[in-house]
This record gives structure tokens, C-alpha cells and sequence, in this order.
């Protein structure tokens, strides 16, 4: 393999993390505060949406541009198929994600405020939040929840992946994602 083509740059490293391990948080927060109805979770949950956006979108234009990064080693056809699927997964959903949840909460009426900027208002009436365009919401709230269901799947599968690779492979894969040179 060419050494050159396999080592990772520290911003690809860097947008990898910031984005996987923002994106985790906001899933995790998002699950919680549905399954255990916690409502003062939703405005953070929100603004961390949001805010990812910022970074992810940087790390979708790097990637489009970059190409994916080239296998460590060579791996059966089956096993680099389904790192394709899971890596496209993983760059749309990530990108999918907070702007269904910015439609959903947006064409809801719920507003979309970070931590205390308000970027789109809430709309009340009598204390009963309308909906600014109910096909929008409802849409975008499906959406939501599948597109948070698929990428929940598609890092858990990146996670086994990193870890077969680094236990049972015994490759540079996680090493050099972590910021190590080649060995």
C-alpha cells in the first residue's frame, strides 16, 4: 500500500472525533430525554443539534472532497462493501440528523433557540404550540427518529469495525485514526 495515501491528515483525525464523539452526545441525550420524558433536556439537546451542524458540515465538504480515507489492509470484498455502507451512512446521517431536527422543531412551532439565541421563534397561541406547516413537522419528526435508529445502527457497526480491526486484524485502522504514524 502507499504509505502516503494511508496516512491520515490531524484535520481529518480531528472533524473525525469532534463530529463522532458530538454526534454520540447528542444521540444519547436525544434517546433519554424521549424514553424518559425529560423535558429541560430537549433545549440543550436542540442547541447541541444545531451546533453540530457547524462542524459537520466542514467534515461532509472535507470528506467529498478528500475521498474516503484508503483501507489499512486488504479485506474480503463482503467486509470493504459494508465499510462503504456504513461509512456513506455515517456522512449523510450525521449531516441528515440535525436538520431533520431542524425542520421538525422549526415547522413544528417549537422554535429553534441556542442557549438563549433565538433563531426561529416559537409559535404560541394561548400557551398551545402551532405548527408553522404540519406536513413539514410530521415528516421531518419521522425522519428524525429513523435517520437517529439507522445512525445509531451505523456507529455501533463502525465501533465493532474499529475494534475487529485493532483485535482481530491486528491493522494500523484504529491506530493511525487515534494519530499514530505507521508501523
Amino acid at each position: 500500500m502507499n504509505k502516503e495515501n494511508s496516512t491520515l491528515s490531524p484535520l481529518t483525525i480531528s472533524l473525525h472525533w469532534l463530529v463522532g464523539l458530538t454526534m454520540i452526545g447528542v444521540i444519547v441525550i436525544g434517546y433519554y430525554m424521549v424514553y424518559w420524558d425529560v423535558g429541560p433536556l430537549y433545549p440543550i439537546h436542540k442547541a447541541l443539534g444545531v451546533l453540530a451542524l457547524f462542524i459537520i458540515l466542514p467534515r461532509v465538504i472535507w470528506r467529498l472532497k478528500k475521498g474516503f480515507p484508503v483501507p489499512a489492509s486488504d479485506y474480503p470484498k463482503h467486509e470493504h462493501q459494508l465499510s462503504v455502507i456504513v461509512h456513506w451512512l455515517l456522512l449523510l446521517g450525521t449531516l441528515a440528523l440535525p436538520i431533520s431536527g431542524m425542520l421538525y422543531s422549526g415547522f413544528g412551532g417549537y422554535g429553534i433557540n441556542i442557549f438563549g439565541f433565538e433563531l426561529v421563534t416559537r409559535n404560541e397561541l394561548n400557551g398551545e404550540v402551532i405548527a408553522f406547516n404540519e406536513t413539514i413537522y410530521y415528516s421531518a419528526k419521522l425522519s428524525h427518529s429513523w435517520i437517529a435508529y439507522i445512525l445509531t445502527g451505523a456507529l455501533v457497526l463502525h465501533i465493532i469495525g474499529a475494534i475487529k480491526h485493532h483485535v482481530v486484524d491486528q491493522d494500523n485502522t484504529l491506530r493511525r485514526m487515534l494519530g499514530y504514524k505507521e508501523i
